[in-house]
């Protein structure tokens, strides 16, 4: 459960399209597609944040053309690229498959391998094949990365968040 007032990445900015202030935004998942003309996000571009009003969207995910009220040229627009569109992380849809997780959800689970405990998922790398699952370790001696299958996974709890192991992996 997102914490009240918890805000996530939804997309990030990319180039100025166009002379009137539009640019493109490519998407991180399908929450870019629900927004509307008239719905407020935060932009973040380097250390600094805007709250804007989106004046209008064009085409989906994973790369859409959008515009923001009081952003009305291609420079204006320009100064927005590489800034990332923010949303209230009450606004993410619940994941349709049981077995799949936000990485943000992810972050801070004990993982364990039988009865031994491994560490804590500081961060999940994403793969051509399969995620892997950043741990540092619980000796804090260093961070070892573990795929995040069905093989070496057999089972996440939410509730106590936790991850197991198959035995015998480590």
């Amino acid at each position: 459960m997102p914490d009240a007032g918890e805000r996530v990445a939804i997309a990030r900015l990319g180039r100025p399209h166009g002379v009137r202030g539009a640019i493109t935004a490519h998407a991180d998942g399908p929450t870019l597609g629900t927004l509307e003309p008239g719905d407020a996000v935060t932009v973040r571009v380097g250390d600094g944040e805007r709250t804007l009003v989106l004046a209008a969207r064009r085409g989906e995910a994973p790369k859409a053309v959008v515009s923001f009220e009081g952003v009305d040229t291609r420079e204006d627009a320009q100064a927005l690229t590489g800034g990332s569109v923010l949303v209230d992380a009450s606004r993410l849809p619940a994941p349709d498959d049981p077995d799949t997780f936000y990485v943000r959800d992810l972050l801070g689970f004990e993982v364990r391998c039988g009865d031994s405990l491994v560490g804590t998922v500081t961060a999940v790398q994403p793969g051509p094949a399969n995620d892997a699952l950043a741990v540092a370790t619980a000796e804090g001696e260093a961070e070892i990365l573990l795929p995040f299958t069905a093989d070496a996974v057999t089972q996440v709890d939410p509730a106590a968040r936790v991850i197991t192991l198959r035995p015998g992996l480590l």
